[in-house]
């Protein structure tokens, strides 16, 4: 029976009613009916994040009567730092929120030139010993730690959480967990888990040879028998070298090497273990790759279903989970790829609270993308994206590339001192220079589909120059595909809504899409019931 509590544990003064009915939901869901998880199927605008503030609050005070968990609170967990810094600047203080990054992202209170990692390397090999006790007790890193693992609410990125939760032992369980992006946990499991093994590592670190062309089956005998023997023994050595530089801070230079390779090889052994202990072929993809562009054999194993992963990872972590998104789509294939029952699941979707004016979406076929026709168009897609520019001369914007291939023909081709972009180091550089610059810039990206808020003037259009599919040479695709018949679709929507949802953020923004991919039609009229209201008119 619904009661209304939850609803006076909204972080603001206003609650809508799209956010009042998911409110309601959640308490029927987690009371009532007595379920662990539960999905809030948001469009872009609905203010999922304070959802779950409120669901925080409210299942942190009814503690006693619902869960059985030793630890009270919430972890909120998001996928980049960028997101994290939003949750911070929205609720930080108000919430008593506390965010959490890896140690390498705080600078030392007393060596303004060195990251807290780097200091409590230093102090483990006993230089500058004398800030050991203030470091002990006043790290900025430590205190943030302790505050975001006892404190009731706490916000952190998948990979920092995973890492903490699955070798450091340090971040206990809460009463409850939130997955914002959680249409990302799969990718942000298959990260986490996959292991990459590398001919550079494996020589000028671990001191071994490394074999040649490997099959599936003969790499995983070459990393049981010989390199995971190996490597455990290397990181023995790495200890017993280290401690010639204790305390010898004319041979910090030398340590500080050391030290980044005992931290690299003792977490590299960890992972294996444990990729050994839950291997089974059918559930893996294997790749080797020879020597190429300068750069040295490699072979990895990525997994193909993380379902079981999911559980002993991430669920029985909390009593109870929320995942929020933006792009869950489909309840059923979401909860299948989770190994979850969907009637076990909680659900509400609400669709955009934007008008639909404000969000136009426009098809202009001007060629199609595909790995066989894409050369021939490329001439055709940049004079279609120099038009735009021309259509929206003093309005920022963003082109949505989907590949760096596409990205350098648009910057080599369209004549505009208004394009930025970037490599895959300076992404958030450029970013930055786009937010703040005076001029009517316009991003041209392969990779700012996510996590990327354009709100207001920052973007007035937006161009999507190819459908988004998943990249065929990807075994793991190939296997996904194989397994779930709907997933290749699945994955290629849900990239289209995000990339859409960068540019309109409030209710009273407004940006127009033009999707150019000749191959957009084929694609939405197969999915048509899928598709969010503002696509539907494309077909």
């Amino acid at each position: 029976m619904f009661v209304g509590e939850i609803e006076n544990y909204f972080p603001f003064n206003a609650v809508r009613d799209c956010q009042r009915d998911a409110l309601r939901e959640l308490e029927a869901a987690f009371s009532s009916k007595k379920q662990k998880y539960f999905i809030v199927d948001a469009e872009t605008g609905v203010g999922k994040s304070a959802l779950g503030i409120a669901a925080a609050k409210w299942i942190d005070s009814k503690y006693d009567s619902m869960t059985s968990m030793k630890n009270r609170g919430a972890y909120i967990l998001t996928t980049q730092k960028i997101l994290q810094d939003q949750y911070t600047r929205d609720f930080g203080m108000k919430q008593s929120l506390v965010d959490i990054k890896s140690s390498s992202n705080y600078t030392c209170k007393r060596d303004k030139k060195s990251s807290c990692s780097e200091v409590s390397r230093r102090l483990s090999a006993g230089v500058d010993q004398n800030w050991l006790g203030a470091c002990m007790h006043d790290c900025v890193y430590k205190s943030n730690k302790s505050n975001f693992i006892e404190g009731s609410l706490g916000v952190a990125n998948y990979s920092y959480w995973l890492t903490e939760t699955a070798y450091s032992g340090k971040v206990v369980p809460k009463d409850v967990l939130i997955l914002d992006e959680a249409h990302n946990l799969v990718g942000e499991l298959s990260k986490f888990i996959e292991i990459n093994v590398t001919e550079r590592f494996a020589k000028s670190i671990i001191k071994i040879d490394f074999p040649g062309k490997l099959t599936q089956k003969g790499a995983i005998k070459w990393i049981t028998e010989n390199y995971l023997p190996a490597t455990k023994k290397r990181a023995l050595k790495l200890q017993i070298d280290i401690k010639r530089f204790l305390g010898d801070r004319n041979k910090l230079e030398q340590f500080e090497k050391i030290a980044r390779q005992v931290d690299a090889v003792e977490s590299h052994v960890a992972k294996i273990d444990k990729f050994l202990s839950t291997y089974e072929e059918d559930n893996w993809t294997f790749e080797f790759h020879p020597p190429a562009n300068g750069k040295l054999s490699r072979f990895e194993f990525k997994p193909v279903d993380v379902s079981s992963f999911a559980k002993s990872m991430v669920f029985d972590r909390a009593d109870k989970v929320i995942f929020m998104s933006a792009t869950i789509l489909s309840k059923e294939n979401f909860c299948e790829m989770l190994g979850l029952q969907p009637e076990e699941v909680g659900y509400i979707k609400i669709g955009s609270p934007f008008p639909i004016e404000n969000r136009p979406v426009v098809f202009s076929s001007i060629g199609k993308m595909t790995v066989n026709e894409i050369d021939s168009t490329l001439p055709k897609l940049a004079q279609a994206v120099s038009a735009i520019l021309d259509a929206h001369p003093d309005e920022k914007g963003i082109i949505h590339a989907h590949s760096y291939k596409i990205a350098n023909y648009l910057v080599r081709n369209v004549k505009s001192k208004r394009i930025l972009t970037h490599e895959s180091h300076n992404r958030d550089e450029v970013l930055k220079q786009h937010e703040t610059s005076k001029q009517p810039t316009v991003l041209v990206s392969p990779s700012m589909q996510e996590g990327v808020d354009l709100k207001g003037d920052l973007s007035r259009f937006q161009v999507i120059c190819k459908v988004p599919y998943p990249y065929l040479g990807d075994k793991v695709v190939k296997k996904r595909m194989h397994k779930w018949k709907w997933w290749y679709g699945y994955e290629t929507l849900k990239t289209v809504v995000q990339s859409i949802g960068r540019s309109i953020r409030s209710e009273d923004d407004h940006a127009i899409t033009y999707i150019l991919d000749a191959d957009w039609y084929r694609f939405a009229s197969k999915h048509k019931q899928s598709l969010p209201e503002n696509l539907k008119g494309t077909v």
